[in-house]
């Protein structure tokens, strides 16, 4: 947990708000005030879905997408990774899920995938096999790496700068439209970052680099997330920042995810999953973990969330049961 914010400085590119809004003493104000609660006839829902590795992932995909699809999510994101032949293997996918179903697929973009002239490419690429959102990324160093190497977009605001210089040579074809663009969001502070207003100058800048909408990272108490928005607000930033959430199934899991977030597992969640006698009371206490966590971000006003699904339909489903979100089929 990051605690309380001390911060409440308003960054200089922020549009002027009364003192009202800025204190957040207003009506309809608060973390999800904005985010269109007073509006909202039902939760948003998206899910993040990874490409297949291996032969037996493939197999499963589809029970997968027909499963995930039952819920109608207003979006799925496809991944890329190295495990899964960058920007191949998130092609491929979308291109499945495009020609099986009416999901719409939005794809994670990372300057970690290729040089600048290889991922406009694969700009191109993906539009072309029906991608109309991109989730724009700087991706995730190697171990002992300083900095991408050179021909290489160095940070997720030069990636926004391409996806827009293509966009506007692909006018004609998005049909005078746009690509939604959405990027990440940290509410407990990215493992590089100098301190929390570097964070929110980041966000800050990638708003006005056209980005629509953000995911956060991983969290593991809702009081981050909520304050990061808050304080997000105050500080100018008017995109919807949507909570990612993970389905803690295991103790192993959720240390495993904090370390590729740069996060420590809370010693209140550390001690709770330790207790456990068996895998199974192992899996009930951090999927109630994992569901109070969705509740609270929902009772506080938040109008949506985001499920890092890791490809397991039934463990999706059964957090959605725990926070009374059911599917349609």
């Amino acid at each position: 947990m990051r605690g309380t914010i001390a911060s409440t400085r308003l960054s200089a590119s922020a549009p002027l708000d009364t003192a009202e809004e800025a204190l957040g003493t207003g009506p309809e104000t608060g973390p999800g005030a904005d985010q269109g609660v007073s509006r909202r006839s039902r939760t948003a829902l998206s899910f993040e879905l990874i490409p297949p590795r291996n032969t037996a992932d493939t197999e499963k995909l589809d029970e997968l997408i027909g499963g995930l699809a039952a819920y109608h999510p207003d979006y799925v994101s496809v991944t890329s990774s190295m495990r899964s032949d960058w920007l191949e293997g998130t092609s491929a996918l979308i291109a499945r899920i495009a020609s099986t179903t009416d999901l719409r697929p939005i794809a994670h973009l990372a300057c970690t995938a290729g040089t600048k002239v290889e991922l406009e490419g694969w700009i191109r690429q993906l539009i072309d096999a029906g991608v109309r959102g991109f989730l724009a990324l700087r991706g995730d160093l190697q171990p002992g790496q300083k900095a991408l190497p050179e021909g290489y977009l160095p940070y997720a605001t030069d990636l926004l700068n391409l996806i827009n210089e293509v966009q506007e040579e692909e006018a004609f074809r998005l049909a005078a439209g746009k690509l939604a663009l959405s990027v990440a969001c940290y509410p407990s502070g990215h493992a590089e970052s100098k301190n929390f207003d570097h964070d929110l100058d980041v966000l800050l800048a990638k708003q006005r680099l056209g980005a629509d909408f953000a995911i956060t990272q991983l969290f593991f108490d809702a009081a981050d997330y909520l304050e990061f928005v808050e304080v997000a607000r105050m500080a100018g930033v008017r995109i919807p920042l949507i909570p990612g959430i993970m389905p803690i199934t295991s103790l192993a899991r959720a240390k495993r995810m904090g370390e590729l977030s740069g996060l420590e597992v809370p010693r209140g969640v550390e001690k709770q999953l330790s207790s456990a006698a068996t895998g199974e009371e192992e899996y009930e206490l951090g999927m109630e973990l994992s569901a109070d966590l969705a509740r609270t971000i929902l009772n506080a006003g938040t109008g949506g969330l985001h499920i890092y699904t890791h490809n397991n339909l039934a463990v999706t489903r059964d957090l959605l049961q725990r926070i009374g979100i059911e599917h349609k089929d």
